[in-house]
């Protein structure tokens, strides 16, 4: 008799062996040879298939597979199913044993690491092939981060860091697309399966830089992955690697934000492939004018800071031009510091003209504080005359709208 195998533990195994499972392939490989079944599994085993352990949540289920076998001996005269063809299925004689049990019935297997059984047991239960992409267009962003389109189950026994994500409902999408796209220039990367649903996505920033030895050197930059399964991130990581991203965040959560582990190394640099170090890292961001309003929760490159000449950066450290904070779950940024509309300066006063400015253009008078400057109308809003040229905003009011669009 040959070893028997349910029809779905059949494609499981067929689409784990496809998403990167070591062991599903060496599995298959042994159900290929057509030996007896004595000859792959040890004991009286035989007649494996699957069932759905369930566990349900507010908005999504927890699912696992365990996998069921027929341990009686089926020709023993006492027996009471002997020779009923389909005793093997009966409930009374099957068994409900756990992945690494199921992989130790295979005599010929090596011995495999817990790291390879995780990824065995979680990957046996998406029955679908998972595909990785990268896309940059805004709606690219809305359609991977919004609740609706993820997979209605992820791992069981874990918070499923997509289903709890802050960012999935649907009065934020648009504002995160919006900024990721429009303002961040950023990339994302997404798991989805074969029916379309989201099962993982990560933020890539292809252009951070970083000062090295006094010198500017630019690196691709793998952000924090939300998964439903914890095979899906070993994948997001895995195609990262291979097409190029030099570095991943070392800690997969919202507060290590400087500590990295190098998956391609750069040019010019003294590191090697699994090297975590620290760096402090910094984007500078096209900030582009079609940037509507608002900004998501960002798990690393989270301060807004304004360089000396006037560009907006996203970093991962503050500084003391940190004109914002982007780690709040409302769909808005927090103001830390303002920018001058007239000089640029960056400041922390109470009103957004730093002091100089405040005292040049206005005067204190018997009924308040009063502009000493014509006014110009511009989208419904009056300003200082003097803050325009040539009838568009200066360079500083320009960076002054810009960045106000964070807080609204």
């Amino acid at each position: 008799m040959k070893t028997i195998v349910s029809d779905d533990l059949k494609v499981r195994l067929n689409f784990a062996s496809i998403n990167g499972s070591v062991i599903a392939t060496d599995i298959l490989e042994q159900l290929k040879l057509n030996k007896d079944v004595s000859e792959v599994i040890r004991g009286t085993s035989n007649y494996f298939s699957t069932k759905r352990v369930k566990n349900s949540g507010d908005e999504y289920i927890k699912m696992k597979i365990i996998f069921t076998v027929c341990t009686k001996d089926l020709n023993n005269e006492n027996f009471p199913d002997r020779q009923n063809p389909k005793a093997p299925w009966f409930a009374e004689n099957r068994t409900n044993i756990e992945p690494s049990t199921f992989v130790s019935y295979f005599k010929e297997l090596r011995e495999y690491s817990s790291e390879e059984l995780e990824y065995f047991a979680n990957a046996i239960c998406v029955s679908s092939k998972v595909e990785i992409k990268m896309y940059d267009k805004m709606n690219d962003f809305i359609d991977a981060y919004i609740g609706d389109n993820y997979i209605p189950f992820s791992q069981y026994g874990e918070s499923s860091t997509l289903h709890n994500s802050c960012m999935r409902h649907s009065n934020l999408v648009y504002r995160l697309g919006d900024f990721y796209s429009n303002f961040a220039g950023a990339s994302i990367l997404v798991a989805r399966d074969s029916e379309n649903n989201v099962l993982g996505r990560a933020i890539v920033w292809k252009k951070a830089t970083g000062t090295f030895n006094g010198e500017e050197k630019e690196m691709s930059v793998l952000d924090r992955v939300y998964y439903s399964h914890s095979f899906v991130m070993k994948m997001i990581i895995q195609y990262a690697q291979a097409n190029g991203i030099n570095l991943r965040k070392t800690i997969n959560d919202y507060s290590h934000r400087t500590q990295f582990t190098v998956m391609n190394p750069v040019e010019g640099l003294s590191m090697q492939v699994g090297d975590k170090q620290e760096y402090i890292l910094n984007i500078c961001v096209p900030a582009s004018k079609w940037h509507k309003k608002g900004t998501p929760y960002l798990d690393t490159f989270c301060f807004v800071n304004i360089t000396e000449d006037g560009k907006v950066q996203l970093g991962n450290k503050s500084t003391g031009r940190c004109v914002a904070s982007c780690q709040r779950t409302t769909g808005t940024a927090e103001l830390c510091r303002y920018i001058c509309p007239s000089c640029g300066k960056v400041h922390n006063e109470s009103v957004d003209l730093c002091s100089t400015c405040r005292q040049r253009l206005t005067v204190n008078t018997i009924f308040g504080e009063m502009l000493m400057d014509k006014v110009k109308t511009y989208n419904d809003v009056k300003y200082p005359a003097s803050l325009f040229e040539k009838g568009r905003p200066s360079a500083h009011l320009e960076l002054n709208l810009q960045i106000a669009k964070l807080y609204s």
